[in-house]
């Protein structure tokens, strides 16, 4: 009982500890287009900035999932349209940045973000192997897979973590913003990987 017992907590510690940078990827900053999750902290979009400066992109998408009926307050999409504006601000050229809407639905809103940052290239003729996504560090691995979904496998999708600046990544299960965060982009990423369905 007590070698059980051992393993079983080195075990549970081992799931509290990993878990934080399993669910955070950072491994974005050599893609040809940078995607901007419009949803992501006003706090964070320097860091934005600077992976555009860092980088070498032929474009900047802020992509956001909105709600049809509604003024811009209402239906969220001041949020993109500030983002995108932060970013002009912080000496990202404004010619590049592109803001983009799909519409809000109950489930899959990454992916159908993804989908509508395909056509969006589609339809500007911007050819693309590799894209960075920019997103709270916990919702990077989802929106990697959700990404790589959208784009069927071609192209290569990588991505930028910011940093959450509300709890201690290192110790996220000692405030409840934490064990929040944590715990719903865990049953997220499960969702997506095991759960999930295009159709």
């Amino acid at each position: 009982w007590a070698v059980t017992l051992g393993i079983l907590g080195l075990s549970f510690y081992g799931l509290i500890w990993g878990v934080h940078p399993f669910l955070t990827v950072d491994t974005g900053g050599w893609g040809e287009v940078l995607v901007v999750e419009g949803w992501i902290s006003s706090g964070r979009i320097d860091r934005a900035a600077k992976a555009f400066q860092d980088g070498n992109y032929k474009r900047v998408v802020v992509v956001l999932g909105v709600l049809k009926e509604g003024n811009k307050w209402e239906s969220g999409r001041y949020k993109a349209h500030y983002i995108a504006a932060k970013l002009v601000q912080l000496g990202v050229p404004e010619n590049m940045v592109h803001t983009l809407f799909c519409p809000v639905v109950r489930k899959d809103r990454t992916y159908q973000c993804g989908l509508a940052t395909l056509e969006f290239l589609a339809q500007e003729k911007i050819p693309v192997d590799s894209l960075d996504v920019v997103t709270m560090a916990t919702h990077t691995r989802r929106s990697r897979l959700l990404f790589e979904k959208a784009f069927n496998g071609k192209v290569k999708v990588s991505t930028i973590a910011l940093d959450d600046l509300s709890y201690d990544p290192e110790h996220w299960w000692r405030s409840s913003a934490g064990v929040r965060d944590v715990l719903s982009e865990a049953i997220g990423y499960l969702y997506a990987r095991f759960l999930f369905r295009s159709d």
